[in-house]
């Protein structure tokens, strides 16, 4: 029941989050202030809810004999990016989207620079991203365990 309660806290919760807008835009702020009040309440009941499960499992972890417990996840370093496969990546998006944005939409100078900077943004961020999680997934698949760390571009 706890989980099934949780679940619908987190979809009303997020339906209430998305509704903000809709309501800002159709001029409603009485709306607006009774969706950001079912945020609140939803959000908070999920954190209790989940505060009070972390705090069962580690009391039940902390009741079982020291080689009985299960090891604890060492968490993965995060990813890191050389500056120099971002800016390439990055030259190489703006130019393919600026172009684009030229010949096949017809975009002005000024329309098509401000869409092109996001748009080469986003996809140099993708495709760095991609790339690394790839080759990160690779590794593990291949040692059959957390791969090592490659030293740093």
């Amino acid at each position: 029941m706890t989980i099934a309660l949780a679940s619908v806290a987190t979809v009303v919760g997020i339906l209430a989050l998305l509704l903000i807008p809709v309501s800002l835009g159709g001029g409603h702020p009485l709306n607006v202030i009774a969706e950001a009040a079912v945020l609140v309440l939803c959000a908070w009941y999920v954190a209790r809810v989940m505060r009070a499960d972390r705090l069962r499992r580690r009391a039940a972890e902390a009741a079982l004999p020291p080689g009985l417990r299960p090891a604890r996840r060492q968490p993965r370093r995060p990813i890191t990016f050389s500056l120099r496969e971002t800016a390439v990546a990055f030259a190489i998006w703006l130019a393919i989207v600026a172009a684009f944005n030229a010949i096949v939409v017809g975009l002005g100078p000024l329309a098509n620079a401000g869409i092109a900077v996001f748009a080469a943004f986003m996809l140099a961020t993708l495709t760095v991203t991609g790339r690394h999680m790839m080759f990160r997934l690779t590794a593990e698949e291949s040692t059959g365990g957390s791969a090592p760390r490659p030293p740093d571009e």
